[in-house]
């Protein structure tokens, strides 16, 4: 269970983890009069502290594939050959059926 007086209004999830954004002592609006400067002052020690805390233990490495090679289709010299070979076929099919 949390101590108060220990934790400074910490809230904690079900993990036993401390929930930044449930945790009262992180509230923007506990007095008015505090500037931005006096709340950054307030809670950038603590933030860091519950970050590192926090953070998984180990080195992240991200795996993962390489991006694919653009397709055949999308180089413009492949796609003048189809159209030539189309245009060719479609020629001879029409000369075909004429005779």
């Amino acid at each position: 269970m949390a101590n108060p007086e220990v934790d400074h209004g910490f809230a904690y999830d079900s993990q036993g983890q401390i929930d930044i954004l449930q945790s009262p002592f992180f509230d923007p609006d506990r007095e008015l009069k505090d500037s931005i400067d006096d709340y950054v002052d307030h809670i950038i020690f603590h933030l860091a502290e519950t970050i590192n805390e926090q953070r998984p233990f180990g080195q992240w490495q991200l795996v993962g594939r390489p991006p694919a090679p653009p397709s055949l289709a999308t180089f413009p010299w492949i796609k003048i050959v189809g159209i030539l070979t189309f245009l060719v076929a479609s020629f001879g099919l029409l000369k075909v059926s004429l005779c």
